[in-house]
């Protein structure tokens, strides 16, 4: 009987197409529209309970941000835990997979998604060295991708 190849994340950077830069970025766009929106719509409408409710508009700006957060986490942490792929990723034909075998589980995916949100966050120097780490390594890890064991490969 032939050897069958193994499934994805087992190996998955020795048998399978790693995702370049540009790839990972357009998925990530399509993933920021997506929660953008979606945050937009829920902090719309929270706010606008709470003003109803209380009359009260401070704290405007930091509630938006919170439910931004979660809505970021909830839609990575569920997309890639379930079968490593967002809706970006899909549309692209990329998935997030683990170096060691196993699929990405719900915890790792949730780090990732923050590490990932807190290098934005502090004013985009990691994510500029992660840009060039998938650029130029041979691997294609940002530094979220190496902390936790991923990599992001072509379906």
């Amino acid at each position: 009987m032939p050897p069958t190849a193994p499934p994805y994340g087992y190996s998955a950077h020795a048998t399978t197409a790693l995702a370049g830069f540009w790839r990972r970025f357009g998925a990530y766009v399509i993933d920021a529209i997506i929660t953008g929106i979606i945050a937009g719509l829920l902090g719309g409408v929270l706010g606008a309970i709470v003003r109803v409710s209380t009359n009260d508009t401070t704290g405007t700006a930091f509630r938006g941000g919170l439910i931004g957060l979660l809505v970021y986490l909830v839609y990575f942490g569920y997309f890639w835990s379930r079968d490593g792929q967002t809706l970006g990723y899909m549309a692209l034909g990329i998935r997030l997979v683990r170096t060691t075998g196993p699929t990405v589980s719900l915890g790792v995916a949730f780090v990732r998604a923050a590490l990932v949100y807190l290098s934005f966050a502090l004013c985009l120097v990691p994510a500029i060295i992660s840009a060039i780490m998938i650029g130029t390594g041979s691997q294609k890890q940002a530094i979220h991708d190496a902390l936790v064991g991923t990599v992001v490969v072509r379906t």
